[in-house]
């Protein structure tokens, strides 16, 4: 079995709701969830837990 461009042609046309001059990056950017965590702390739990 064998893939062409063809069939990917309905995974690939564009989403009426988005808004084709926005940039990925803003776009993923609007998506993203921003987490503060200490590295050094969250190895400490870790550490305790086991």
């Amino acid at each position: 079995m064998s893939l062409t461009a063809d069939d990917f042609t309905g995974f690939t046309t564009g989403d009426p709701e988005d808004d084709e001059d926005e940039s990925l990056g803003d776009a993923l950017a609007e998506l993203a969830v921003d987490i503060e965590t200490d590295a050094v702390e969250a190895v400490r739990d870790a550490r305790e837990r086991t």
